[in-house]
């Protein structure tokens, strides 16, 4: 009888999460293709060249505050390059599972489809961009062992039991992940304003929210404090930004704002489509006939810098791939006529241009003021309609979006800003998928859409988070 009831509950647990198993299936197709590169090639000789515990002694005084993180790196990459795989497709499927969960609460298949799909439109070969297991240790395992170490408060919120091992699994988890320095501010930045949160309203305490933020303020507190950390600023300015150690804070703020908003209209999709459905709740909500023109003209502004980016990236293609497609006369004039179109329209050109320019302008010009108050409006305007969606009630994906943009506007005070490349956007991008599933389960639960639109929605999103994956797996396997 036991064992038929066991059979059950897993027939049920697979068809509740098909999604995740297929996400969990298509990790596996994608890091069949990866290879040993970047950081990951040094990080293997470390052990051999020197005791473990002499290599994080020297990196604390000399150059960083991720021991626990430097440790298991070291020791991933010394062993077999399989068992880093299996590990990496096992905690990046279960983080995004967690979250999922956290949201999903009643197990909408449309949700949980919906979510997995969110993740496949993440670029996820930034996860190379200092080796594979150097990035993803450092961001995706991070996030991942954030998402358990929130099952406790979670379970609390929800009124339910967690045991003793939970706990213990989930205080080992955030030990790990506030070793990262966006991921520490981000861990902080959510428990402290939740703990404010029951402050104000008087609720009871959560004794694991107050220990969760005594952990996370301690260890950003050695992380500012660590020898390493200050000796490294000043040797990766003299090697990547020698003009940074003469920036202020304005320089610091708008090398943080300027460079992030470039990498979401980089990466096209996932920020599209969360303003995209920003707009259309913001919409539903809205009675004021003037706001609603506003709100059409954020879904035309985005589509129109995501457009006119393609445009631009498609002049660079056939040098990026460095192919003989150039010397087609079709080709040349297709790509002429391209490079002429943008060039027709001089200040919006060199607007999208200085999102990714890796520097500050020489000069304020109005392409540079442009690009300032695009990068402005675009945070301010989704803060706006995240708090128009969910109401003073629910500030939760308000502060979750502010502190996820901080996580990365804080990269604006280091020299490595340009050089650390689009990972460092990493933790933002997960608050993005965070609100973005929110905002979409909102309107599900309020019935504000018609099943058969849902259903829609659901397939775009599903079609859409395929052909991204399908992109990433094409990148990968040619570049990396």
């Amino acid at each position: 009888m036991n064992i038929d009831k066991d059979k059950s509950k897993l027939t049920q647990f697979i068809k509740n999460n098909l999604p995740i198993i297929g996400f969990f299936i298509l990790m596996l197709a994608l890091h069949k293709i990866m290879s040993f590169i970047g950081d990951d090639i040094w990080y293997a000789k470390v052990l051999s060249n020197q005791p473990l515990v002499n290599f994080l002694s020297f990196r604390y005084y000399e150059w960083s505050s991720r021991l626990l993180i430097d440790c298991i790196t070291v020791i991933l990459a010394k062993e077999n390059y399989l068992i880093w795989k299996i590990l990496d497709i096992i905690l990046y499927t279960l983080g995004v599972y967690l979250l999922i969960k956290f949201i999903n609460k009643d197990n909408n298949k449309y949700l949980t489809l919906i979510g997995v799909s969110l993740f496949l439109m993440y670029p996820f070969f930034d996860m190379a961009s200092a080796g594979w297991i150097a990035t993803t240790l450092n961001y995706l395992w991070c996030f991942v062992f954030a998402m358990i170490s929130f099952i406790p408060l979670i379970n609390e919120i929800n009124g339910k039991k967690t045991n003793i091992f939970i706990y213990i699994i989930s205080i080992l988890s955030l030990i790990y992940a506030v070793n990262q320095e966006q991921s520490c501010l981000l861990i902080l930045g959510i428990n402290a304003s939740y703990l404010l949160y029951c402050i104000i309203k008087k609720k009871n305490i959560s004794k694991f929210n107050v220990l969760i933020v005594i952990i996370s303020a301690l260890t950003l507190t050695m992380i500012l404090t660590s020898p390493g950390n200050d000796k490294r600023v000043i040797a990766e300015t003299a090697r990547f930004y020698v003009e940074y150690a003469n920036f202020g804070i304005i320089e610091k703020l708008y090398l943080g704002t300027i460079p992030t908003i470039g990498i979401l209209l980089k990466d096209k999709i996932l920020f599209t489509v969360f303003y995209i459905i920003l707009n259309a709740s913001a919409l539903l909500k809205m009675k004021n006939k003037n706001l609603k023109y506003l709100l059409y003209f954020n879904i035309i502004l985005i589509l129109f810098l995501v457009f006119f980016k393609t445009l631009i990236d498609i002049t660079s293609i056939p040098n990026y791939l460095k192919i003989g497609l150039m010397h087609n006369p079709i080709v040349v004039s297709a790509f002429s006529t391209v490079d002429s179109i943008t060039k027709s329209m001089p200040l919006i050109n060199d607007t999208i241009h200085l999102f990714t320019y890796k520097g500050l302008p020489n000069a304020v010009t109005a392409p540079a003021v442009l690009a300032v108050l695009i990068s402005i409006y675009l945070i301010l305007s989704s803060c706006w309609m995240i708090f128009k969606t969910f109401g003073k009630e629910q500030l939760f994906p308000l502060i979750l979006f502010i502190i996820g943009f901080m996580t990365r506007l804080a990269v604006g005070f280091s020299p490595t800003v340009f050089a650390s490349g689009s990972r460092t956007a990493f933790f933002f991008y997960i608050t993005i998928i965070t609100v973005t599933l929110m905002l979409i389960k909102k309107l599900f639960d309020e019935n504000t859409l018609n099943k058969t639109l849902e259903k829609r929605i659901t397939i775009i999103l599903t079609i859409i988070g395929l052909f991204t994956y399908m992109g990433v797996f094409a990148i990968v396997y040619v570049m990396f």
